[in-house]
């Protein structure tokens, strides 16, 4: 996904208040009266929610998928998209509203997971349902996905079944590089250089759009000083712990020396104009004006990157559009399996079809190239049984812009054309670079401070994220009442109640 994101900033704030509207337990089916296979099916519609904007092909493409879900278990698919710019309204009002859906995609960390499961929104999975009515899932999930998804000792998703980095790379113009005799991009100072380059002599093209500083403060503040931030925690990574250091303490990121060295930085490129001053209300994402020639990087993770420079280069070769690692050698976490995946809606009337149908378009070859891929021949080729090649038609499908990472597995296949540096990258990061830590499966569970968890996202809202867009003319003082106010929140009380889940995660987990 896998893959992600804009704004989610302002996510947890939000959800956590609307959390304390929902009512009731959550829901668990342990028993129906359906059989697996069409026969004995009644027809259904599910009505799925994905992420982002609708393809233009969307609707050929599923009305190729629906014929298939027909035959094998008389359903077919109603997919609604939700917009990245109101992702953070509209996700947890879906449950808060009691609106009639079956199926969502989730993600622990980044996209709800822990908070909706927690309110009583998804609904629980139980090893019975998943080898009745999803057993090809339950046959390929590896035992510690299932371990990673539970929350309270309870499954609420089905994630994927492959390992993903979720590290932070940079798409830059090649050509641009050429064209200021910057030979190679390996650290930050160099991507500064570039940036300078770039205000100083490009006109109609910025450094970077959309967030600016918000979306380096992953390379720049965590990744690049080897923070990992406490999944389950919200978007802003206030609660981190060292991925070198074993001990599992865990650490306000606001007292840190990295923080304010960040928070300079961030002033520092903002004074330059390295980013618009309207980034905070910007609703694009954050690869929309890198992609059409508006700005000359953008950040996010690999495959993302990396997809977003294959399309640019076919488009426009003259570009020379790559991906460069500015903190190469800092040590990496794989990301967990439940970085992306499925959920049910805790009040769907078919959650045992539902299930079937997450099966289908996990492991069905023929559902799932064309949920993930589009139509052969008009959106995409196959190259081999492993790889797949892009076709004219991809700008109005393909796996860049479908939201199809709820179904990655291992049978998801590879673009032959991807940029060298990829395969060059992961192999690097696996031999040299990879931790593994006692945390990196861990989530909190934040049912004893959701008060203070959406208190203190109000205070990041007001107070942070204009630290990180530099925004705020004395960082320093700036610095100092954030904290103030974080703490004021119950930031030290949110702070105990992690480091106590988290001993117990490790102690549960030699």
């Amino acid at each position: 996904m896998r893959k992600i994101l804009k704004k989610i900033s302002l996510v947890l704030a939000l959800v956590l208040v609307i959390a304390s509207l929902f009512t009731g337990c959550t829901k668990t089916r342990t028993s129906v009266s359906t059989s697996n296979g069409k026969n004995g099916l009644s027809p259904v519609t599910l009505k799925m929610y994905l992420l982002g904007d609708k393809p233009k092909d969307f609707e050929r493409v599923y009305a190729e998928v629906n014929k298939l879900m027909k035959q094998k278990i008389n359903a077919t698919l109603d997919v609604q998209f939700i917009p990245w710019g109101d992702l953070n309204s509209k996700y947890p009002l879906l449950f808060s509203s009691g609106e009639d859906f079956d199926l969502i995609f989730t993600a622990a960390g980044w996209c709800f997971y822990n908070q909706i499961a927690t309110s009583g929104g998804f609904l629980e999975l139980t090893p019975e349902m998943l080898q009745k009515y999803a057993p090809n899932t339950w046959k390929y999930e590896p035992k510690l996905a299932w371990d990673q998804a539970k929350v309270n000792g309870k499954i609420y998703m089905v994630p994927n079944d492959q390992k993903e980095y979720g590290y932070n790379v940079i798409g830059v113009r090649g050509d641009l590089m050429e064209k200021y005799g910057i030979s190679d991009i390996k650290s930050e100072a160099d991507l500064e250089k570039y940036y300078d380059a770039i205000l100083k002599n490009e006109k109609g093209i910025v450094p970077i759009v959309n967030g600016g500083g918000q979306n380096l403060e992953w390379p720049y503040l965590l990744e690049g000083n080897e923070f990992a931030q406490v999944r389950g925690t919200g978007s802003e990574p206030l609660f981190v712990y060292k991925i070198t250091d074993s001990s599992g303490k865990i650490l306000s990121i606001v007292d840190t020396p990295e923080f304010k060295d960040y928070v300079l930085k961030m002033r520092e490129l903002a004074v330059k104009g390295v980013w618009s001053k309207n980034s905070i209300s910007s609703k694009e994402t954050r690869d929309d004006a890198f992609k059409a020639g508006r700005a000359a990087s953008m950040v996010w993770n690999l495959g993302t990157v990396s997809a977003d420079v294959t399309t640019m280069n076919k488009e426009h070769p003259e570009w020379k559009a790559r991906v460069v690692d500015i903190h190469p050698g800092v040590k990496k976490l794989i990301n967990p399996y439940t970085n992306n995946g499925i959920a049910i809606n805790a009040n769907s009337k078919n959650p045992e079809r539902a299930l079937m149908a997450i099966d289908l378009l996990r492991y069905d070859r023929d559902i799932h190239d064309l949920a993930t891929y589009g139509i052969k021949g008009v959106h995409w080729e196959p190259v081999g049984d492993t790889q797949y090649k892009l076709l004219p038609g991809s700008v109005n499908f393909s796996e860049i812009n479908n939201s199809s990472w709820g179904w990655h597995t291992h049978i998801n296949r590879t673009d032959a054309n991807q940029p060298e540096i990829v395969k060059q990258l992961t192999d690097k990061w696996t031999k040299e670079d990879l931790v593994h830590h006692p945390l990196e499966g861990f989530t909190f569970d934040d049912s004893k401070v959701k008060n203070e968890m959406a208190a203190i996202n109000n205070v990041v809202t007001q107070y942070g994220l204009p630290l990180n867009l530099g925004m705020i003319s004395d960082p320093i003082k700036g610095i100092e009442t954030y904290r103030q106010k974080l703490k004021a929140a119950g930031l030290y009380k949110v702070l105990e109640e992690i480091q106590k889940q988290a001993d117990q995660y490790m102690k549960e987990h030699k």
